[in-house]
């Protein structure tokens, strides 16, 4: 898949190792280690669909407020919210989402 992000900084987190103290010091080491390779992961995969619902990954959609929102889990508690890039078109079959933005980085029930 194609992977845009909502911030510059968020992307510099995400994929540059340079940025791995900082990364560490906001979401910890399990998190600062398993990032990236959620996010390489996510580049091999053809689209959304190709993402497992099961463990480690577990793609869900999201509910309330963040409804027009996914996740896949990074750790127990925390997980990678995202969204189909042109998220103007409804696109029921997750096969054709194959561009989607990366939003953050939450530890889940906060």
């Amino acid at each position: 898949m194609q992977l845009t992000y909502k911030t510059n900084k968020l992307q510099k987190l995400c994929e540059n190792p340079e940025y791995n103290k900082e990364l560490v010091k906001k979401y910890g080491v399990e998190v600062a280690k398993k990032l990236p390779l959620r996010i390489k992961e996510l580049k091999a995969f053809d689209n959304l669909n190709d993402v497992p619902t099961c463990l480690p990954y577990r793609r869900h959609k999201l509910k309330g407020d963040l409804k027009d929102n996914f996740a896949i889990n990074i750790t127990n508690q925390y997980r990678l919210i995202f969204k189909n890039k042109d998220n103007n078109i409804i696109i029921e079959d997750l096969r054709n989402i194959k561009d989607i933005e990366i939003l953050e980085v939450n530890k889940h029930y906060e």
